[in-house]
């Protein structure tokens, strides 16, 4: 599969599962996609592409495949922005290991660290799938607490230097229904981190720079650049967080917004 074809000077940010990817995969969402790579690729001498994702890489080539996707995008901010990808216009891919320079040595010891003292809280700490396959991110389920366990757990990751995530799970992704989901991951790792890096050291202007999300861990991204939207099928904790949104869900929501600022592209 190979790039789009240009790169132009507007960064456009996606997560990709249920924002650019609907797991779904209707003949419906996927005619949308079609539509959203068709304009993507038309204007690509004006458009820099990223995907910003929770999913590793491994897993985003299975769901590229499922919805048998065109193009990859310019950049790929893999398992929640701790692997930094730039894509070449023939496919090749090359990991950014100045990203990655930043980040601690012993980070997995410190996670070990926080999960075991929340352990004796007597919260229960749920592996996800994939846990342990990446040496950047430790990503967990709580199900059916109460009280103030989240603030507990942002402190003591706090205390450690290591960043983590607590949003609702969206069981439209695959998640399991009433749980959250918790991801442990470096300081200057991380959605936000991903976009603000690639901004700087690619020189794209954070005002111009777009970004679109579905849940919890894409609201720090979205806030971050200067024009950041939910889509339509977003999650109801993400919509009572953030108010800027698409009327539509999905490809239809991107579209709806990079057509009607067409003008400015061109």
């Amino acid at each position: 599969m190979k790039r789009f074809t240009n790169e132009g000077h507007i960064l456009i940010c996606f997560d990709f599962d249920e924002t650019y990817f609907p797991h779904a995969c209707t003949p419906e969402q996927l005619a949308s996609v079609r539509r959203l790579e068709d304009f993507l690729e038309q204007y690509s001498h004006r458009f820099s592409t990223m995907w910003v994702t929770g999913s590793s890489l491994k897993s985003l080539r299975e769901k590229v495949e499922q919805a048998n996707l065109r193009f990859w995008p310019h950049r790929i901010a893999s398992s929640l922005g701790t692997e930094l990808y730039h894509i070449d216009v023939d496919g090749t891919f090359s990991l950014e290991e100045s990203y990655q320079a930043l980040f601690p040595s012993d980070f997995i010891s410190r996670v070990e660290r926080v999960a075991s003292q929340i352990e004796q809280m007597r919260i229960e700490l749920e592996a996800q799938p994939g846990f342990g396959t990446s040496p950047w991110i430790r990503s967990y389920y709580i199900r059916d607490q109460i009280g103030s366990w989240s603030e507990t757990l942002r402190m003591l990751a706090d205390q450690e230097g290591i960043a983590v995530n607590i949003s609702q799970c969206n069981p439209q992704a695959g998640d399991p229904m009433d749980a959250w989901d918790i991801d442990f991951y470096p300081m200057h790792a991380g959605k936000e981190s991903s976009v603000r890096y690639v901004c700087t050291t690619a020189s794209f202007l954070r005002k111009e720079t777009y970004a679109f999300g579905d849940s919890g861990n894409d609201l720090g991204m979205l806030a971050h650049v200067g024009k950041g939207y939910l889509v339509g099928n977003a999650t109801e904790q993400a919509k009572q967080m953030y108010p800027e949104m698409t009327t539509k869900p999905y490809a239809e929501g991107i579209l709806e917004v990079l057509e009607s600022d067409l003008s400015s592209f061109i």
